[in-house]
């Protein structure tokens, strides 16, 4: 970010070539623009080769993004400005040229409106089709500036490539095999046919009776290789919300594709993502998540139990893998969404061919406290829980909110010595927590490396 940010500096004030009346700002937006279009697409070579996270280019193709909209506004004030003090603004604004500049420009200004982190989350249809009005940014560079090709066509060349493998995983046969809506708004859909390479890929799912067109990424939160994927959707856009609506409406049952032909049409683009972080190379590995943030920690814990069961022991030698999973969830009906998964991780972890542990604590934010048991209460609700008796579920249930510290802390009284891996998903202020909480605690005893994830899209 740092280069990013000092280059923009630099040619910015540039007054050798490309200076005149503001035309640096100009072939800054079209540099800035082509570069969009390569952090930008699914099937990045960034992402192939150099295995740089999709959360990673996602946060370069922002700023490059916001960088092209903050020149292309300097370079139309700069010039605007000329024109009105020569008394010339009807004249230039009847030259084509200048017209598809301002088109370019005003798609720029909606893509960048559009894409606020409030679109993005309530309204994510409008932003994700706003995207569409990069095409017309493009024609109207093309046409408005003298070397807009060199910047422009080679990023537009390899998104047109990504588009060409798009479309051939089109063809794919993809069947589900159940669509089961339950309490929280949440919806999980289970397939086959579609398999991924890392643990916590993405992929981007077309559901044809909710909308033809509307295409919505999710989590996958299967091992890779895995026959079958799952999915949670949570109804909180326009089009989740639909899908969770449609389920409930045809009273979906969970039961087998074999059972009935199933009456919905589903479209899968992905895998997509890889992660900086080799798993199975640490023996112990640290899962929080928060609500539907659970997906990539089962993803995760599937494949380390999975890689215990090929191998015996990890890197090192001789030494199990550890895997501790802290789910915060609002209410304990919640719990239903993913205890199958995690009771077939409990089960995977106490075969005796499996050279790992699987520890589970679930903490219920939104249920009623119980009276303290004492002045340090808060310490006992982090380390040991206010267990529910009447709870019968996977893993160790808590009543509060959970202490992310004290819980780390104990963690790593319990493995001290081992370096740990860290993935977190779920509100900024969950990650938030964990982030100092791994920063706190990592030392002499072992470093704790942290993988964040948010809905970013």
């Amino acid at each position: 970010m740092a280069i990013f940010f000092g280059l923009n500096i630099i040619f910015a004030w540039n007054r050798v070539q490309y200076s005149g009346d503001f035309n640096q700002y100009g072939y800054l937006t079209i540099a800035n623009g082509g570069l969009a279009l390569l952090f930008g697409s699914r099937n990045n070579l960034l992402s192939l080769v150099a295995r740089v996270p999709s959360t990673t280019l996602l946060m370069f193709h922002r700023w490059v993004g916001r960088a092209a909209v903050f020149y292309a506004s300097l370079h139309l004030y700069g010039e605007s400005r000329d024109w009105i003090r020569e008394g010339e603004v009807s004249t230039v604004f009847a030259n084509t040229r200048i017209q598809v500049g301002l088109m370019a420009w005003l798609s720029l200004a909606l893509i960048f409106v559009t894409s606020l982190s409030i679109m993005r989350r309530q309204q994510f249809e409008v932003f994700y089709y706003a995207h569409a009005l990069f095409i017309a940014f493009i024609i109207g560079a093309l046409i408005h500036a003298d070397h807009a090709p060199e910047f422009l066509l080679p990023g537009l060349c390899l998104w047109a490539l990504d588009r060409v493998i798009r479309f051939s995983r089109n063809f794919r046969r993809i069947q589900i095999l159940s669509v089961t809506p339950y309490a929280g708004g949440v919806m999980k859909i289970k397939i086959r046919g579609f398999k991924t390479s890392y643990p916590g890929q993405i992929a981007w799912i077309q559901i044809s009776e909710v909308s033809f067109l509307n295409w919505h990424p999710f989590t996958v939160a299967s091992a890779p290789g895995d026959d079958e994927a799952m999915f949670l959707i949570r109804g909180l856009g326009g089009y989740t919300r639909r899908v969770h609506d449609l389920a409930k409406k045809n009273n979906f049952e969970q039961a087998s594709i074999a059972e009935a032909p199933f009456p919905w049409k589903i479209r899968v683009d992905g895998p997509y993502g890889v992660s900086h972080t080799q798993w199975e190379a640490y023996p112990v590995i640290v899962l929080v998540a928060g609500g539907v943030g659970i997906t990539p920690g089962i993803s995760i814990a599937s494949h380390i139990l999975r890689h215990a069961t090929g191998t015996g022991e990890n890197i090192e030698g001789g030494q199990p893998w550890h895997v501790h999973l802290l789910w915060v969830i609002k209410d304990e009906q919640h719990v239903n969404w993913c205890q199958e998964e995690l009771q077939h991780l409990f089960a995977m972890s106490a075969s005796p061919t499996v050279q790992a542990t699987f520890d589970l604590t679930i903490a219920i934010t939104g249920s009623a406290r119980l009276e303290p048991r004492g002045a340090n209460d808060e310490e006992f609700i982090a380390l040991e829980g206010q267990t529910s008796h009447n709870y019968d579920g996977p893993g160790e249930l808590i009543r509060g909110r959970p202490n992310i510290v004290q819980w780390f802390r104990a963690l790593r009284s319990k493995r001290d010595g081992l370096d740990g891996a860290v993935n977190v998903c779920g509100p900024r202020s969950l990650i938030s927590m964990v982030r100092t909480a791994a920063a706190e605690l990592s030392g002499r005893g072992g470093i704790f490396h942290l993988e964040e994830e948010v809905f970013e899209f």
